[in-house]
């Protein structure tokens, strides 16, 4: 399967509260890889685990991709063996330096290959789709606040928050162990789908409908509206790094 070329918009924005970014994104367009992280951590570690993470993930993948012609099935193994690997050297470089103990982060790795979507993703950042005017959540948060609903303690997001449930609190991250659940599926790419892989300082803040109505904005570029995702966070009071990706497939 060859490599589906993209069009890609990115923007990565400290936000409100926070005076340093802990969000990293890397893109490859051309080879159909796109990857983001939000990292976590002390002083500078959050910085540094999202880095490696994502650098050791694409890397992975797009050896994968040179060196060998991958099926569907290979492709997404791939994805997952990618965040895996990532995991085990965020993990390593912080067992090798005290002062990054500790330090962990979210990941979304994407590939676009022979017309389908390959992904993964640990923690709360996100994938999305906008395909017809209507906006899907590929991903599903690794938190303890989607967990409380899953298993009906609370009906929704909006009671578990209510109830004191944090938003931030992550059930599953890279570095913290060297085995990791890895979540890894794919989808078929229509005409005109719009992908977003975004950290949660966007989607905490602005609801469904709000992103979907800015996806929808025809009349924008890619790069203003992935601009207006950032900017509508922040006009909602996002409190985090808020970092975009959009992707459209060529």
């Amino acid at each position: 399967m060859s490599a589906m070329p993209l069009e890609v918009a990115c923007v990565s924005d400290v936000g409100l509260v926070r005076k340093t970014n802990e969000d990293y994104l890397r893109v490859q367009p051309e080879q159909g890889i796109l990857a983001l992280a939000d990292g976590m951590g002390g002083h500078l570690a959050g910085e540094v685990a999202a880095e490696v993470a994502v650098e050791v993930a694409v890397e992975e993948l797009h050896h994968a991709q040179r060196f060998r012609e991958m099926d569907a099935v290979q492709a997404l193994m791939a994805v997952g063996q990618s965040v895996e690997r990532a995991n085990a050297s965020v993990y390593m470089l912080a067992e090798r330096n005290p002062e990054l103990r500790g330090m962990g982060t979210t990941l979304v790795l994407a590939l676009f290959q022979g017309g389908r979507l390959f992904y993964a993703h640990v923690g709360d950042s996100r994938l999305y789709l906008f395909r017809n005017g209507r906006l899907m959540q590929l991903t599903r948060d690794h938190s303890l606040i989607q967990a409380v609903v899953d298993h009906g303690i609370y009906p929704n997001r909006g009671k578990a928050r209510e109830a004191g449930v944090g938003e931030n609190v992550l059930t599953r991250s890279l570095g913290f162990d060297l085995k990791l659940e890895v979540d890894v599926s794919e989808i078929p790419v229509r005409p005109g789908d719009l992908f977003l892989l975004c950290s949660d300082g966007l989607c905490a803040f602005l609801a469904d409908h709000q992103i979907g109505n800015l996806l929808g904005a025809e009349q924008l570029s890619m790069e203003s509206r992935a601009k207006a995702l950032v900017r509508s966070a922040k006009d909602a009071g996002s409190t985090d790094n808020i970092s975009v990706i959009l992707a459209r497939p060529r």
